[in-house]
């Protein structure tokens, strides 16, 4: 899906969504994507972010990554 000319990939599983961020931005215009994404999974689910994933789904990524981020889903 494209948000604001950013392509997004969503995978939804078990209460829980990955959002991964394709193509190259700048770190300028990396700091508007977080909130891009948390938008990206609420329209793949149909439903609102609870918060980051855990556990076994809690994000391999660096804190402040903008290239993919786990979110648990409260739908």
């Amino acid at each position: 899906m494209i948000i604001e000319g950013i392509d997004f990939t969503v995978f939804l599983k078990d209460g829980q969504a990955e959002v991964i961020r394709h193509g190259y931005l700048s770190r300028a215009e990396r700091d508007r994507v977080p909130p891009l994404m948390i938008r990206a999974a609420e329209t793949a689910a149909g439903c609102a972010v609870a918060g980051p994933a855990r556990g076994l789904w809690a994000s391999p990524s660096l804190p402040g990554d903008t290239g993919e981020a786990r979110f648990k889903m409260s739908c």
